[in-house]
């Protein structure tokens, strides 16, 4: 267990932040869950065209503004309780509902809204596992495909306690951000850069805080159906109680087969370093683990 409620909520409000722009331009979203797990959503919909053999999704009216999506993913994880460098390993396991709509409004503008169903179990640590909702309803304008995207929204969670069974946290707040994602090497190769700024008002008011992430990535084709992925992120946490700042430090490498237009698998590993000017609220932790959706 963590030594203090203050450390539980540092690694929920952090991990559970948004950090790698909810938006499927990018050609790997990061998800955040419990344990410093780093889940990814593979090649989404929008930019299967952008790499390789993968073909467009076809127009169908209406109807393909809708997706949706349904993932397990199963993690071992080196601290399990994100304290320090604490030896407290154990595995996650971590299935994720996610249903989007994402209709254009004009010629550059576009709605994007995301609705999730996440749930965390640990094997040993069951008293750290949660589950909850979260989301984002962001309006973006794109001048044309090969300009960065803009875009401003609300995003937010709510999360409840597998011990006490009740609520863990829970924030609202508005977010925005610019992204790019550029193809090259012939559509085999690409390259994503993305920056977020986030105000989050949070329950309790310990989550409360003002968040910047920038999130680097390339993807490679490897072959027809396979793909490597490196990814940097960087997330900067100001928080308002306190006076605690913490700087979230990802790096990470990842493999994904696609077996179909529809599903995907992949295996990565990470390192997180969790830097804070509150001793309780540091940590360093070792991740790998495999993830397998499918797209609808």
């Amino acid at each position: 267990m963590m030594p203090s409620k203050l450390a539980w909520f540092t690694a929920i409000a952090i991990l559970l932040a948004p950090a790698a722009f909810a938006d499927p331009v990018a050609p790997a979203q990061l998800a955040q869950g419990a344990g410093g797990a780093t889940h990814f959503t593979p090649l989404p919909q929008k930019v299967q065209e952008d790499i390789g053999d993968i073909r467009p999704a076809e127009d169908a009216g209406i109807l393909s503004y809708f997706h949706g999506e349904a993932a397990v993913n199963g993690e071992y994880t080196s601290n399990a309780s994100l304290y320090h460098s604490r030896d407290n390993a154990d595995f996650l396991i971590a299935p994720v509902l996610q249903g989007s709509f994402n209709p254009p409004l004009t010629k550059n503008l576009s709605l994007d809204l995301e609705a999730r169903m996440e749930d965390f179990t640990y094997v040993s640590n069951q008293q750290l596992g949660f589950w909850g909702f979260s989301g984002n309803a962001n309006l973006e304008y794109h001048y044309k495909p090969v300009w960065p995207r803009v875009y401003i929204g609300m995003a937010p969670y709510y999360y409840w306690s597998y011990g006490s069974g009740r609520l863990l946290t829970s924030a609202i707040g508005p977010v925005a951000g610019i992204d790019q994602s550029v193809s090259i090497n012939r559509g085999k190769t690409l390259l994503y850069w993305g920056y977020e700024f986030g105000e989050y008002y949070a329950s309790p008011g310990i989550d409360t805080r003002q968040s910047h992430t920038v999130t680097l990535s390339a993807t490679q084709q490897l072959r027809r159906d396979y793909y490597a992925q490196l990814y940097w992120q960087l997330m900067y946490s100001d928080y308002s109680e306190y006076t605690r700042d913490e700087t979230r430090d990802v790096v990470g490498v990842s493999v994904i087969h696609q077996f179909n237009p529809h599903t995907f698998a992949s295996l990565y590993v990470n390192y997180v370093d969790n830097a804070s000017n509150n001793t309780l609220a540091k940590y360093t932790t070792v991740n790998v683990g495999f993830s397998v959706v499918l797209q609808y």
